[in-house]
């Protein structure tokens, strides 16, 4: 977005939801867990070894159960003997007590950590999230023909995805000059930039799409894009003239309108800028595609 923006109305929209001209809701697509889990084992393999260490430094070697009693300015403790009576624990030799317990601690902490490990390993033996659409896609052509699947395939997702988000609805005369590698025309050459990666990283978008807020005013992205494994929608906005006063303004604008309708920057909205001193940072585009967008 490096051409002038008009003037927005500053009008209200509420906390509602933005939706697209042609209806679009959010659909996710059931999501496989399988790469958090296995970061989840790694995590608790550190966990496991970190306990492990610290139970190593405890060199205390007295079995004896720590019994404590409620004072009222805190706690007596002691070591139950073999013959059942009690030991009492002065103050000078408390950091005995506090290795025995901190050694049981460890002890049930490293025992409950290792089940937790095992349990998941277990479970991502059998855990396949692909096996649901595969029962559509191991039907023949002709069954597919007459089947709807309870999950869209990914190619009839995008298909669908695109057939409700075109590219193309900005009214704002001025005529794109560059030309991406899929042979569109967009208006600047940073927009170029990032068409041509959105296409090179193979992520579904459509240029400048008609976004209708609820209370009927529309507002035109420069980019909606797909995230095709968790089936959501980003917007894309690049401001290329960001540190000229009319078009910051304009583009604070821009993004409080957003922010009004409940659309969140990070979360919904995607931002890129430049100006003429400090060029498009293709690296840290490229950071937030891979973060985002696949």
């Amino acid at each position: 977005m490096t051409r002038k923006m008009p003037k927005v109305n500053r009008r209200s929209v509420g906390v509602e939801k933005i939706e697209t001209e042609y209806g679009l809701k959010e659909e996710k697509a059931i999501e496989d867990y399988s790469t958090q889990l296995r970061e989840q084992i790694k995590k608790l393999e550190q966990m496991i070894s970190e306990t492990q260490r610290a139970t190593n430094t405890i060199k205390i070697t007295d079995d004896r159960p720590v019994r404590i009693s409620k004072r009222k300015n805190g706690y007596q403790y002691y070591l139950e003997k073999k013959d059942g009576k009690l030991e009492y624990i002065r103050e000078s030799d408390i950091d005995k007590v506090k290795q025995i317990v901190q050694r049981d601690y460890n002890k049930v902490l490293l025992d409950k950590l290792l089940i937790l490990k095992y349990r998941i390993e277990r479970f991502l033996k059998i855990y396949d999230i692909s096996s649901i659409e595969n029962v559509y896609n191991n039907l023949s052509d002709a069954r597919k023909a007459l089947v709807k699947p309870l999950i869209p395939t990914d190619e009839q997702f995008i298909s669908e995805w695109k057939s409700r988000n075109r590219g193309g609805m900005n009214p704002f005369p001025e005529e794109g000059i560059y030309q991406t590698i899929r042979g569109e025309k967009v208006r600047s050459k940073s927009e170029k930039i990032l068409a041509d990666l959105f296409a090179r990283y193979e992520i579904p978008y459509s240029y400048e799409p008609q976004v209708v807020l609820h209370d009927g005013r529309t507002i035109y992205p420069d980019f909606v894009l797909l995230n095709v494994r968790t089936r959501k929608t980003f917007y894309w906005e690049h401001f290329g003239l960001i540190t000229d006063g009319e078009y910051a303004k304009n583009a604070l604008s821009k993004l409080n309108l957003y922010d009004q309708a409940g659309m969140d920057i990070g979360k919904d909205i995607l931002i890129s800028m430049e100006s003429p001193k400090i060029p498009l940072n293709i690296k840290h585009v490229e950071k937030i595609i891979r973060e985002y967008l696949i």
